[in-house]
């Protein structure tokens, strides 16, 4: 594909795509969404990669070092981590860990916010930016002409008055092209006019002052991959008489119904929001007997309450939010935690990780982020340390999590996963390291030649601090599309697909004796993808790519059918000389599929595992429903209140087998 920029503004525009792109959620929230990014793959045969890489992308011609990279400059090119960024203790009553000591980073929301990048009114007033023009391979421009957006400019907005900007779509052979949006402006709807156009409709309020970019994409009728993505800017300023702006009423954020057990502690984190830019007041109306409530100790609008029930049954915490202007103006809201006995949640049988660990077989989960700070936390950790002998990091050890501005660092989150999976004596599975997602913005703004560097220091100074704790690393995510060519990510538009070869390089002189993983998704079947993964991993080991293994996400549905060829696909590896690691298993339930069917698939795959040598780790993205980024389809082996489904007893009876 060509990607066009018609123009003088090229590089911001690219990089708006560039953020679009990283902004689409993954399992983890990240992780897995197969939609296509905003930006189009470049024309690159698959699993091709430079036989000589060159110095500027990390690699010494003459080998000077041990895995063939330049030193790391010094100075460096960002900040290391320092004291500053080291995590101080957490508050007792902010968490339900007692295993070990939590902490929390020392920054507040605000104080990481990157505003290096703000637009300005020299920005607003240099008039619209021109588009950018996606061109497949396929299509000629001369017979079929790109879709275009007709009369768009820049738009000024009023806080407290209502914003209404029409976007008309045209294609020159005379069809309606389809359009979608990026992110919208907090409160922004995006409206169909039923005549080919949609509109965004907004009502901006005191907190947006400033300028906003919001991007349309429209596709053409004939081929979908032909896109022309036009980018707005919006100016929104305050008036001097604010009366005039309507007062909304404050909000709570919503806390699910969770479950507990008897003598649990409980905490539930709670925050109050006015859409005007103050602070509500809280009240707890009905406060449970026992229970202490204390400011955040970084974020001023939240407040936590910690309690401990001590008998079973259903307890409902009625809330009030009364706004600061104006204490008439209120919002009620009310959470449920089903308390219950502790034997409610005894499980027949050996445990997973029991049995697993008999046959040498990592068996796991990811961890969502902070599990410690929801009110089900403690029920979370012990059924999570009962069961599995590995834990992958969901979201906690994930680059914008990390490393959201250059030199500070968040790594509470980290360090407390470490910790519990010491207390529990599990494996630790760091997800993950380069990936064209969840990248702070002052990477996505980062200049092309330097990204070589960021990317080298950031892998460096992560697997450097957890050499010790975290035994298997996936050092590249996702670098593939769908029909096989490499993601036209940040990393590739710097780079090349030599990135790959450079950033495990960099993981394996970081930490020599770690396992070092590629991770992709639709890749355990037949299909380009698969294809194109598997001639990646050949050409990286015949170049000596120092990589230890394949991670194998399978996101897949009940009525899945395809284990012949994740047998295969599976041996094809192994005869690479690489490890098998089933990173990412969750399996779907639509309204015409049983617990029976997905127990089935879940079995089937352990099985194709078991009889694979080199299979080593067993691993689902999460382990209860309650807190899956499907939660919809029901995809795990625990309901949402803790208790085993069919595929749990299906897993435990196949590990029990010969």
């Amino acid at each position: 594909m060509k990607l066009l920029t018609i123009g003088a503004f090229a590089k911001r525009q690219q990089i708006a795509l560039l953020i679009i792109a990283s902004l689409a959620c993954a399992c983890d929230s990240s992780d897995k969404s197969p939609a296509a990014d905003a930006m189009a793959s470049a024309d690159q045969p698959s699993g091709s990669l430079p036989s000589d890489p060159d110095d500027q992308n990390g690699i010494a011609n003459d080998q000077g070092s041990e895995f063939g990279l330049t030193p790391l400059p010094n100075p460096p090119l960002t900040a290391a981590p320092d004291s500053a960024s080291e995590p101080v203790p957490a508050p007792d009553e902010s968490h339900t860990i007692v295993d070990f000591s939590v902490v929390r980073d020392p920054y507040s929301t605000s104080e990481l916010a990157d505003n290096s990048h703000e637009l300005t009114d020299e920005d607003f007033e240099s008039g619209a930016l021109p588009p950018v023009i996606i061109t497949p391979d396929s299509v000629d421009p001369q017979s079929n002409q790109p879709p275009y957006f007709v009369d768009l400019q820049n738009v000024e907005a009023i806080a407290g008055e209502e914003l209404l900007v029409r976007f008309k779509p045209r294609d020159p052979e005379g069809e309606v092209p389809g359009m979608f949006p990026g992110p919208r402006p907090d409160g922004a709807q995006f409206v169909d006019n039923f005549d080919g156009s949609k509109s965004l409709r907004w009502r901006p309020l005191q907190p947006d002052e400033g300028i906003h970019e919001f991007t349309v994409t429209a596709i053409d009728p004939e081929e979908p991959e032909y896109r022309t993505i036009r980018t707005i800017r919006i100016r929104v300023s305050v008036p001097d008489d604010e009366s005039a702006i309507v007062n909304l009423p404050p909000g709570i954020n919503l806390i699910r119904r969770t479950t507990a057990r008897v003598n649990d502690p409980i905490v539930a984190h709670i925050k109050v929001t006015d859409p005007n830019g103050t602070i509500p007041s809280l009240e707890i109306v009905n406060a449970p007997p026992g229970a202490t409530f204390v400011s955040h100790f970084s974020e001023p609008d939240f407040t936590i309450m910690q309690f401990t029930a001590q008998v079973a049954g259903e307890f409902e915490i009625e809330l009030l939010a009364r706004d600061a202007v104006d204490p008439d103006l209120i919002t009620e809201s009310s959470f449920f935690i089903d308390v219950q006995e502790r034997d409610s949640f005894l499980r027949p049988g050996a445990r997973l990780r029991e049995l697993a660990s008999e046959r040498d077989l990592l068996f796991g989960y990811a961890a969502i982020r902070n599990f410690y700070e929801f009110p089900d936390g403690a029920l979370y950790a012990d059924i999570a340390g009962e069961e599995f002998n590995i834990v992958s990091s969901e979201n906690a050890m994930k680059w914008d999590v990390l490393n959201p501005l250059p030199g500070k660092y968040r790594w509470a989150a980290a360090d407390n996963l470490v910790q519990f999976a010491k207390s529990k004596e599990q494996t630790v599975h760091a997800h993950t390291l380069v990936w064209h997602r969840q990248l702070p913005q002052w990477i996505l703004h980062s200049e092309p030649s330097e990204r070589m560097l960021h990317m080298r220091e950031f892998i460096d100074r992560v697997m450097n601090r957890y050499a010790d704790d975290v035994q298997i690393w996936d050092v590249v995510n996702e670098s593939l599309e769908e029909d096989g060519s490499f993601r036209n990510s940040v990393w590739y538009e710097a780079m090349g697909d030599s990135y790959i070869d450079t950033a495990f390089r960099q993981a394996r002189q970081s930490a020599p004796d770690a396992t070092l993983l590629y991770n992709d998704y639709d890749v355990a079947f037949a299909g380009p993808k698969s294809t194109a993964m598997i001639n990646l991993l050949r050409t990286l080991k015949d170049q000596g790519t120092p990589i230890d293994g394949a991670g194998f996400q399978l996101h897949v549905f009940a009525d899945f059918d395809k284990f012949d060829e994740v047998a295969e696909t599976f041996q094809q590896i192994a005869n690479l000389d690489l490890d098998i690691y089933i990173t990412e298993l969750d399996v779907s339930m639509q309204a015409e599929h049983s617990e029976q069917q997905q127990a089935q698939v879940y079995e089937r795959l352990l099985s194709i595992c078991l009889a694979q040598m080199r299979c080593k780790a067993f691993q689902m993205w999460g382990f209860t429903d309650m807190y899956s980024w499907r939660q919809d389809y029901q995809p795990l082996i625990f309901d949402e209140s803790y208790q085993i489904k069919p595929a749990y007893t299906a897993l435990q009876t196949r590990l029990s087998e010969n």
